[in-house]
């Protein structure tokens, strides 16, 4: 039963890891792609902090019970699709922690903006690029431990 809990507990978990990062990334887009200074000044904080909430706590929960489970099933962590799973989720994790930073940088930029009621620097969009193009790695690396999860390939 224990094992069974976890594993719900786990694939809750991974929807609001995943589903949280897709919500964020979609609404990112549209607020800090608008190039709209104080749409991004006003939502930017707010997607930041719900995104940072719900990503952490998730990926905190997925860890313990990913761990949890693999010391139940005495598998060990560093061997085979697990391995594999670990190291994508480093590959998101080191691109979200990054995309976190990118956005309080846009942020603090467009509220500049607002406050010298100035346009966005060439450094904002530079920004949004990068974080735009962080998204990549980073949902590919999750279908890759969706894939790894279901398949459990040698």
């Amino acid at each position: 039963m224990l094992y069974q809990t976890l594993t719900l507990i786990h694939i809750i978990s991974s929807t609001v890891l995943f589903g949280g990062g897709v919500f964020a990334g979609v609404l990112g887009t549209i607020v800090y792609g608008s190039h709209k200074t104080r749409w991004i000044a006003e939502f930017g904080p707010p997607i930041v902090k719900v995104e940072l909430y719900l990503t952490v706590l998730a990926a905190l929960t997925q860890v313990v019970t990913g761990s949890w489970m693999a010391s139940i099933a005495d598998y060990p962590l560093s061997s085979g699709w697990l391995g594999w799973a670990l190291m994508l989720l480093g590959v998101a994790g080191v691109c979200w922690i990054i995309g976190v930073r990118l956005q309080h940088r846009m942020v603090d930029l467009s509220s500049k903006a607002v406050e010298t009621n100035s346009g966005l620097s060439a450094e904002y969009h530079k920004l949004f690029k990068v974080w735009t193009f962080l998204g990549l790695p980073s949902t590919t690396a999750m279908l890759g431990i969706f894939y790894l999860m279901v398949f459990k390939p040698g």
